[in-house]
């Protein structure tokens, strides 16, 4: 039996729990600001539903250092699940990193044992939380993760689950490629307050194109590979009447902090690294930093 501690059960933490659940053989405790007594999974689909018994803590001082620790807040949450994590990680522990962007280990690095195992964490994840504990499903969910001994004992968290666990050999072009589609789908959708913008508004699909590129060049820099067709895929997945907008969206429209610095403004950091120039990031980040409640 694994001891496993789950910080942040929103929609991607609240999933990944679900999974954990269903996987079975686990010791799992839940990190969370709000208590809930069951967890429960609903496929938007089909409307069937899972429920699990979960088991919640609410204060750090009642944590426990874990076997496995899977952080699934928010990029720019982090610092706040600093407490958690200190309760969690001990020696030995593997922290997993559920997260956007491409900065996963240097994310967490001040906040965990020097030496500590990262597992950075590519989510493929549609889903939403819509009560504390209750979560519904939009479609197929596919955790990314590093071909090695670390990738390899995380996806066996998930085994016999719906969870699947997909592990590469190139996972940095893994991380960019979501990157990509996050760059420009978000900032859009956030500044616009319309999820179909970039399909319904002239120029739309020319501007996501362009951010995307320009998202590439940096990602080749850093080392990433990318299909030559991968901007065009994109904004025409972008573009589909089913399309149900960003994450980043209905954080804006909820009066949320954005996480606009993990999805853009990296980009920017990254691309002055490699002296590559990025404009149209550049002109986005303060337009997205002027959107949020601290602004």
């Amino acid at each position: 039996m694994v001891r496993i501690a789950l910080i942040g059960p929103g929609a991607i933490g609240g999933a990944a729990a679900g999974g954990l659940a269903e996987a079975g053989g686990h010791d799992l405790t839940i990190c969370a600001n709000q208590p809930f007594e069951t967890l429960t999974l609903t496929r938007a689909d089909t409307k069937e539903a899972r429920s699990f018994p979960t088991r919640v803590l609410t204060s750090p001082n009642e944590a426990k250092p874990a076997e496995w620790v899977l952080l699934a807040v928010k990029s720019h949450q982090t610092v706040s699940a600093a407490d958690w994590l200190k309760a969690t990680v001990g020696p030995g522990t593997k922290l997993a990193v559920l997260q956007n962007g491409v900065e996963h280990r240097e994310r967490v690095a001040s906040f965990v044992p020097a030496g500590a195992p990262v597992v950075p964490v590519v989510v493929q994840l549609p889903a939403e939380r819509t009560a504390p504990g209750a979560i519904t499903l939009y479609g197929r969910s596919n955790l990314i993760v590093p071909e090695d001994a670390a990738g390899r004992e995380f996806a066996d968290l998930f085994a016999g689950s719906f969870m699947k666990v997909t592990l590469t050999e190139d996972f940095m072009s893994q991380q960019w490629e979501k990157l990509c589609m996050n760059t420009a789908s978000g900032a859009i959708s956030a500044l616009t307050l319309r999820t179909d913008a970039i399909a319904i508004v002239p120029g739309m699909k020319e501007l996501a194109k362009n951010i995307i590129e320009e998202c590439m060049t940096v990602g080749r820099a850093e080392g990433a590979h990318f299909a030559p067709d991968l901007a065009d895929r994109l904004v025409g997945f972008f573009s589909q009447p089913t399309y149900r907008g960003n994450s980043m969206y209905y954080d804006r429209r909820d009066g949320k902090e954005l996480e606009y610095d993990a999805r853009n403004a990296v980009i920017s950091r990254l691309g002055r690294k490699h002296g590559i120039p990025t404009p149209l990031t550049d002109a986005l980040v303060p337009l997205l930093r002027a959107l949020g409640p601290s602004a």
